[in-house]
Protein backbone atom coordinates (compact mmCIF):
# COMPACT_ATOMS: atom_id res chain seq x y z
CA UNK A 1 0.00 0.00 0.00
CA UNK A 2 2.82 2.52 0.78
CA UNK A 3 4.86 1.44 -2.26
CA UNK A 4 1.55 2.25 -4.42
CA UNK A 5 0.63 5.75 -2.44
CA UNK A 6 4.79 6.57 -3.25
CA UNK A 7 3.99 5.45 -7.00
CA UNK A 8 0.67 7.34 -7.68
CA UNK A 9 2.69 10.48 -5.57
CA UNK A 10 5.20 10.26 -8.12
CA UNK A 11 2.81 9.96 -11.06
CA UNK A 12 1.37 13.35 -9.94
CA UNK A 13 4.74 15.25 -9.36
CA UNK A 14 5.88 14.10 -12.56
CA UNK A 15 2.86 14.87 -14.84
CA UNK A 16 2.81 18.35 -12.87
CA UNK A 17 6.25 18.56 -13.80
CA UNK A 18 6.20 17.57 -17.23
CA UNK A 19 3.16 19.75 -18.39
CA UNK A 20 4.62 22.78 -16.45
CA UNK A 21 7.66 22.37 -19.02
CA UNK A 22 5.45 22.56 -21.52
CA UNK A 23 4.53 26.37 -20.45
CA UNK A 24 6.88 27.76 -20.40
CA UNK A 25 10.38 29.04 -22.96
CA UNK A 26 10.55 30.82 -25.33
CA UNK A 27 9.23 29.04 -27.80
CA UNK A 28 8.17 25.68 -29.24
CA UNK A 29 11.31 24.35 -29.88
CA UNK A 30 13.15 26.25 -26.77
CA UNK A 31 16.36 28.26 -26.92
CA UNK A 32 19.43 26.25 -27.91
CA UNK A 33 22.62 26.96 -25.77
CA UNK A 34 26.05 27.32 -26.47
CA UNK A 35 26.61 23.52 -25.58
CA UNK A 36 23.88 22.44 -28.12
CA UNK A 37 24.50 24.20 -31.05
CA UNK A 38 28.42 23.53 -30.09
CA UNK A 39 27.61 19.63 -30.34
CA UNK A 40 24.61 19.74 -33.26
CA UNK A 41 22.61 18.52 -30.88
CA UNK A 42 18.82 17.79 -32.92
CA UNK A 43 16.73 17.77 -29.47
CA UNK A 44 15.77 20.83 -28.35
CA UNK A 45 16.52 22.81 -24.86
CA UNK A 46 13.29 22.02 -24.23
CA UNK A 47 13.16 18.58 -24.90
CA UNK A 48 16.07 17.85 -22.51
CA UNK A 49 15.13 20.56 -19.66
CA UNK A 50 11.61 17.94 -20.24
CA UNK A 51 13.63 15.17 -19.79
CA UNK A 52 15.62 16.34 -16.70
CA UNK A 53 12.54 17.26 -14.37
CA UNK A 54 11.48 13.97 -15.19
CA UNK A 55 14.43 12.24 -14.40
CA UNK A 56 14.64 14.45 -11.01
CA UNK A 57 11.89 13.07 -9.86
CA UNK A 58 12.32 9.22 -11.14
CA UNK A 59 16.09 9.32 -10.05
CA UNK A 60 15.94 10.39 -6.37
CA UNK A 61 13.48 7.55 -6.11
CA UNK A 62 15.17 4.81 -7.30
CA UNK A 63 17.76 5.68 -4.84
CA UNK A 64 15.74 5.94 -2.30
CA UNK A 65 13.85 3.06 -2.93
CA UNK A 66 17.40 1.24 -3.17
CA UNK A 67 18.94 2.66 -0.04
CA UNK A 68 15.12 1.74 2.19
CA UNK A 69 15.82 -2.18 0.72
CA UNK A 70 18.89 -2.08 2.22
CA UNK A 71 17.91 -0.99 5.68
CA UNK A 72 15.16 -3.34 5.89
CA UNK A 73 17.19 -6.19 5.46
CA UNK A 74 19.91 -5.35 8.11
CA UNK A 75 20.42 -4.13 11.55
CA UNK A 76 24.69 -3.48 11.06
CA UNK A 77 25.25 -0.28 12.11
CA UNK A 78 27.99 0.46 9.32
CA UNK A 79 25.61 -1.06 6.87
CA UNK A 80 22.82 1.47 8.19
CA UNK A 81 24.95 4.40 7.97
CA UNK A 82 26.13 3.67 4.24
CA UNK A 83 22.52 3.12 3.03
CA UNK A 84 21.46 6.53 4.97
CA UNK A 85 24.67 7.66 3.01
CA UNK A 86 23.40 6.49 -0.11
CA UNK A 87 20.28 7.89 -0.22
CA UNK A 88 21.38 11.49 1.26
CA UNK A 89 24.69 11.51 -1.46
CA UNK A 90 22.46 10.40 -4.02
CA UNK A 91 19.70 12.20 -3.93
CA UNK A 92 21.66 15.56 -3.66
CA UNK A 93 24.07 14.35 -6.61
CA UNK A 94 21.75 13.30 -9.18
CA UNK A 95 19.43 16.47 -8.33
CA UNK A 96 22.61 18.98 -8.66
CA UNK A 97 23.55 17.24 -11.65
CA UNK A 98 20.36 17.76 -12.98
CA UNK A 99 19.72 21.01 -11.72
CA UNK A 100 22.46 22.67 -14.09
CA UNK A 101 21.89 25.62 -15.97
CA UNK A 102 22.42 24.00 -19.21
CA UNK A 103 20.26 21.37 -20.25
CA UNK A 104 22.41 19.53 -22.53
CA UNK A 105 24.84 19.62 -19.66
CA UNK A 106 22.48 18.30 -16.95
CA UNK A 107 22.23 15.36 -18.92
CA UNK A 108 25.63 14.49 -19.70
CA UNK A 109 26.58 15.17 -16.11
CA UNK A 110 23.25 13.22 -14.70
CA UNK A 111 24.63 10.11 -17.35
CA UNK A 112 28.24 10.18 -16.18
CA UNK A 113 27.50 9.73 -12.48
CA UNK A 114 24.68 6.88 -13.14
CA UNK A 115 27.50 5.01 -14.77
CA UNK A 116 30.35 6.53 -12.24
CA UNK A 117 28.11 5.36 -8.96
CA UNK A 118 27.19 2.07 -11.01
CA UNK A 119 31.33 1.40 -11.42
CA UNK A 120 31.53 2.29 -7.86
CA UNK A 121 29.35 -0.36 -7.12
CA UNK A 122 30.27 -3.42 -9.20
CA UNK A 123 34.13 -2.85 -9.31
CA UNK A 124 35.21 -0.13 -8.14
CA UNK A 125 35.65 1.34 -4.35
CA UNK A 126 31.93 0.38 -3.45
CA UNK A 127 32.14 -3.17 -4.66
CA UNK A 128 32.44 -4.59 -1.15
CA UNK A 129 31.09 -1.81 1.10
CA UNK A 130 27.58 -2.77 1.45
CA UNK A 131 28.71 -6.43 2.20
CA UNK A 132 25.60 -8.81 1.88
CA UNK A 133 23.53 -6.56 0.34
CA UNK A 134 25.95 -5.95 -2.37
CA UNK A 135 23.39 -7.42 -4.79
CA UNK A 136 20.25 -4.57 -3.74
CA UNK A 137 23.22 -1.90 -4.51
CA UNK A 138 24.57 -3.33 -7.63
CA UNK A 139 20.39 -3.60 -9.16
CA UNK A 140 19.66 0.08 -7.83
CA UNK A 141 22.90 0.90 -9.51
CA UNK A 142 21.65 -0.65 -12.43
CA UNK A 143 18.06 0.90 -12.23
CA UNK A 144 19.55 4.25 -12.30
CA UNK A 145 21.88 3.72 -15.20
CA UNK A 146 18.92 1.85 -17.22
CA UNK A 147 16.34 4.75 -16.34
CA UNK A 148 18.50 7.38 -17.83
CA UNK A 149 20.50 4.87 -20.57
CA UNK A 150 16.63 4.98 -22.01
CA UNK A 151 15.77 8.59 -21.36
CA UNK A 152 18.89 9.55 -23.63
CA UNK A 153 17.98 6.99 -26.08
CA UNK A 154 14.80 8.48 -26.25
CA UNK A 155 15.89 12.06 -26.59
CA UNK A 156 19.04 11.83 -28.93
CA UNK A 157 16.53 9.66 -31.25
CA UNK A 158 19.43 8.50 -34.10
CA UNK A 159 20.91 5.37 -33.22
CA UNK A 160 24.47 6.51 -34.21
CA UNK A 161 24.41 9.51 -32.03
CA UNK A 162 22.97 8.01 -29.27
CA UNK A 163 25.91 5.51 -29.34
CA UNK A 164 28.68 8.00 -29.92
CA UNK A 165 27.10 10.32 -26.60
CA UNK A 166 26.96 6.91 -24.78
CA UNK A 167 30.50 5.84 -25.64
CA UNK A 168 31.46 9.18 -24.80
CA UNK A 169 30.07 9.43 -21.61
CA UNK A 170 31.10 5.84 -20.45
CA UNK A 171 34.63 6.34 -21.19
CA UNK A 172 34.80 9.40 -19.12
CA UNK A 173 33.33 7.91 -16.18
CA UNK A 174 35.46 4.93 -16.16
CA UNK A 175 38.39 7.41 -16.08
CA UNK A 176 37.12 9.32 -13.33
CA UNK A 177 35.93 7.01 -10.49
CA UNK A 178 33.98 8.08 -7.54
CA UNK A 179 33.41 7.04 -4.06
CA UNK A 180 31.29 8.22 -1.22
CA UNK A 181 30.58 10.90 -0.38
CA UNK A 182 29.55 11.44 -4.12
CA UNK A 183 29.75 15.33 -3.30
CA UNK A 184 33.42 14.94 -3.59
CA UNK A 185 33.50 13.27 -7.18
CA UNK A 186 34.94 14.44 -10.41
CA UNK A 187 32.44 16.41 -12.72
CA UNK A 188 32.53 16.54 -16.44
CA UNK A 189 31.27 19.99 -16.52
CA UNK A 190 34.63 21.31 -16.96
CA UNK A 191 34.97 19.33 -20.48
CA UNK A 192 31.98 20.37 -21.50
CA UNK A 193 32.19 24.34 -20.98
CA UNK A 194 35.54 23.65 -22.85
CA UNK A 195 33.19 22.51 -25.61
CA UNK A 196 30.65 25.26 -25.40
CA UNK A 197 33.12 27.64 -24.89
CA UNK A 198 33.43 27.45 -29.34
CA UNK A 199 30.27 28.40 -29.78
CA UNK A 200 28.32 32.01 -29.36
CA UNK A 201 25.00 32.60 -28.35
CA UNK A 202 23.22 35.66 -30.81
CA UNK A 203 20.96 38.07 -29.13
CA UNK A 204 17.66 36.15 -29.48
CA UNK A 205 19.27 32.75 -28.18
CA UNK A 206 20.61 34.74 -25.11
CA UNK A 207 16.92 36.12 -24.35
CA UNK A 208 15.74 32.92 -24.64
CA UNK A 209 17.88 31.48 -21.91
CA UNK A 210 17.09 34.03 -19.65
CA UNK A 211 13.42 32.90 -19.81
CA UNK A 212 14.05 29.82 -20.03
CA UNK A 213 15.85 29.89 -16.28
CA UNK A 214 13.54 31.72 -14.72
CA UNK A 215 11.27 29.06 -15.83
CA UNK A 216 13.15 26.56 -15.04
CA UNK A 217 14.02 27.73 -11.36
CA UNK A 218 10.26 27.89 -10.10
CA UNK A 219 10.57 23.93 -11.55
CA UNK A 220 13.76 22.91 -9.17
CA UNK A 221 12.87 24.77 -6.56
CA UNK A 222 9.57 22.61 -6.20
CA UNK A 223 11.21 19.38 -6.85
CA UNK A 224 14.06 20.70 -4.10
CA UNK A 225 11.47 21.51 -1.48
CA UNK A 226 9.71 18.27 -2.03
CA UNK A 227 13.02 16.54 -1.43
CA UNK A 228 13.99 18.60 1.60
CA UNK A 229 12.08 17.12 4.65
CA UNK A 230 13.21 13.66 3.78
CA UNK A 231 16.74 14.60 3.58
CA UNK A 232 16.62 16.71 6.71
CA UNK A 233 14.83 13.46 8.16
CA UNK A 234 17.58 11.24 7.00
CA UNK A 235 20.18 13.29 8.29
CA UNK A 236 18.77 13.05 11.74
CA UNK A 237 18.65 9.60 11.35
CA UNK A 238 22.34 9.10 10.45
CA UNK A 239 22.90 11.58 13.34
CA UNK A 240 21.17 9.91 15.92
CA UNK A 241 23.62 6.51 14.52
CA UNK A 242 26.35 8.23 15.16
CA UNK A 243 25.58 9.78 18.15
CA UNK A 244 25.33 5.72 19.40
CA UNK A 245 28.88 5.90 19.00
CA UNK A 246 29.92 9.43 19.78
CA UNK A 247 28.94 12.20 21.88
CA UNK A 248 25.29 11.82 21.78
CA UNK A 249 24.52 15.67 23.32
CA UNK A 250 26.71 16.90 20.26
CA UNK A 251 25.71 15.06 17.60
CA UNK A 252 21.74 15.51 18.64
CA UNK A 253 22.12 19.48 19.23
CA UNK A 254 23.70 19.61 15.50
CA UNK A 255 20.89 17.75 14.13
CA UNK A 256 18.54 20.11 15.63
CA UNK A 257 20.43 23.42 14.87
CA UNK A 258 21.00 21.83 11.59
CA UNK A 259 17.03 21.73 11.44
CA UNK A 260 16.11 25.12 12.86
CA UNK A 261 18.28 26.81 10.36
CA UNK A 262 17.12 25.11 7.52
CA UNK A 263 13.89 25.36 8.43
CA UNK A 264 13.82 28.67 9.97
CA UNK A 265 12.96 32.02 8.03
CA UNK A 266 16.49 32.89 8.02
CA UNK A 267 17.07 29.59 6.06
CA UNK A 268 14.35 29.96 3.46
CA UNK A 269 15.36 34.02 3.08
CA UNK A 270 18.52 32.36 2.63
CA UNK A 271 17.54 30.06 -0.06
CA UNK A 272 15.21 32.95 -1.45
CA UNK A 273 18.22 35.42 -1.72
CA UNK A 274 20.42 32.37 -3.17
CA UNK A 275 17.81 31.97 -5.81
CA UNK A 276 16.86 35.43 -6.78
CA UNK A 277 21.08 36.19 -6.51
CA UNK A 278 21.57 32.95 -8.95
CA UNK A 279 18.83 34.70 -11.49
CA UNK A 280 20.73 37.92 -11.36
CA UNK A 281 24.37 36.57 -11.90
CA UNK A 282 22.78 35.26 -14.89
CA UNK A 283 21.00 37.63 -16.18
CA UNK A 284 24.07 40.05 -15.93
CA UNK A 285 26.21 37.54 -17.41
CA UNK A 286 23.50 36.88 -20.28
CA UNK A 287 23.34 40.44 -20.56
CA UNK A 288 27.22 41.31 -20.41
CA UNK A 289 27.68 38.57 -23.70
CA UNK A 290 24.58 40.50 -25.63
CA UNK A 291 26.51 43.69 -24.99
CA UNK A 292 29.73 42.11 -26.20
CA UNK A 293 28.33 40.82 -29.20
CA UNK A 294 26.53 44.01 -29.78
CA UNK A 295 29.88 45.78 -29.83
CA UNK A 296 31.07 42.91 -32.18
CA UNK A 297 28.84 43.03 -34.46
CA UNK A 298 28.99 47.05 -35.08
CA UNK A 299 32.60 46.34 -35.48
CA UNK A 300 32.46 44.04 -38.24
CA UNK A 301 29.69 45.98 -39.81
CA UNK A 302 31.87 49.26 -40.03
CA UNK A 303 34.90 47.06 -41.38
CA UNK A 304 32.41 45.26 -43.76
CA UNK A 305 31.40 49.29 -44.91
CA UNK A 306 35.05 50.07 -45.11
CA UNK A 307 36.47 47.01 -47.08
CA UNK A 308 33.29 47.96 -49.47
CA UNK A 309 34.00 51.32 -50.23
CA UNK A 310 37.84 50.55 -51.02
CA UNK A 311 36.61 48.18 -53.09
CA UNK A 312 34.52 50.50 -54.88
CA UNK A 313 37.39 52.87 -54.66
CA UNK A 314 39.57 50.58 -56.44
CA UNK A 315 37.29 49.64 -59.14
CA UNK A 316 36.91 53.64 -59.80
CA UNK A 317 40.78 54.21 -59.78
CA UNK A 318 40.85 50.80 -62.10
CA UNK A 319 37.66 51.66 -64.16
CA UNK A 320 39.40 55.55 -64.27
CA UNK A 321 42.99 54.03 -65.98
CA UNK A 322 41.54 51.52 -67.65
CA UNK A 323 39.22 54.80 -69.58
CA UNK A 324 42.92 56.66 -69.93
CA UNK A 325 44.30 53.57 -71.74
CA UNK A 326 41.01 53.41 -74.44
CA UNK A 327 41.50 57.44 -74.93
CA UNK A 328 45.32 57.06 -75.70
CA UNK A 329 44.65 54.53 -77.66
CA UNK A 330 41.51 56.13 -79.35
CA UNK A 331 43.54 59.61 -79.94
CA UNK A 332 46.78 57.46 -81.34
CA UNK A 333 44.17 56.40 -83.65
CA UNK A 334 42.73 59.66 -84.81
CA UNK A 335 46.58 60.77 -85.28
CA UNK A 336 47.10 58.26 -87.90
CA UNK A 337 44.11 58.55 -89.56
CA UNK A 338 44.95 62.29 -90.35
CA UNK A 339 48.44 61.27 -90.67
CA UNK A 340 46.99 58.83 -93.35
CA UNK A 341 44.46 61.62 -94.66
CA UNK A 342 47.31 64.66 -94.84
CA UNK A 343 49.27 62.06 -96.96
CA UNK A 344 46.34 61.66 -99.26
CA UNK A 345 45.87 65.08 -99.62
CA UNK A 346 49.28 66.12 -99.87
CA UNK A 347 49.80 63.60 -102.79
CA UNK A 348 46.57 64.35 -104.28
CA UNK A 349 47.55 68.17 -104.49
CA UNK A 350 51.04 67.34 -105.75
CA UNK A 351 49.58 65.34 -108.36
CA UNK A 352 46.97 68.35 -109.34
CA UNK A 353 50.04 70.23 -109.46
CA UNK A 354 51.95 68.06 -111.68
CA UNK A 355 48.99 67.72 -114.19
CA UNK A 356 48.60 72.11 -114.08
CA UNK A 357 52.10 71.70 -114.77
CA UNK A 358 51.92 69.28 -118.06
CA UNK A 359 48.64 71.02 -119.04
CA UNK A 360 50.80 74.30 -119.05
CA UNK A 361 53.59 73.22 -120.79
CA UNK A 362 51.33 71.30 -123.61
CA UNK A 363 49.41 74.24 -123.88
CA UNK A 364 52.60 76.51 -124.32
CA UNK A 365 54.20 73.91 -126.96
CA UNK A 366 50.62 74.26 -128.42
CA UNK A 367 50.58 78.12 -129.08
CA UNK A 368 54.52 77.88 -129.94
CA UNK A 369 53.38 75.25 -132.59
CA UNK A 370 50.80 77.50 -134.19
CA UNK A 371 53.16 80.13 -134.40
CA UNK A 372 55.69 78.73 -135.95
CA UNK A 373 53.24 77.60 -138.95
CA UNK A 374 51.23 80.76 -139.33
CA UNK A 375 54.96 82.17 -139.99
Amino acid sequence: MEATRLLSATTLILLTSLLGAGCVGPGPGGSDTALIKATESEATASEYRAAANSLAIRVPGLVELTGNRMLDQTSDPGITKLALLWKIEGTAAFQQALFRQDPLGAAVETWTLAIQVQDAVETGALRDAFGPLQPIARQGADSIRQTIDDESRAIVRRPERYAELREFVTRWAHDNPISLPFSTRPSIQPLLAQIASKQELGLAESLGSVTASVADLSTKLDIHVASLPKSLRWQAELATLDAATTDTGRQTRAVLERADALLSQKGVKELSDLALTSVRDERIAILDDIERQRVDAFDRMFKERLAVFEAIDAQRRATLADLDVKIDRSLQQVDAVANRILLRVGLAIGALMVLAALLAWLVGRSGAFRRSHGA
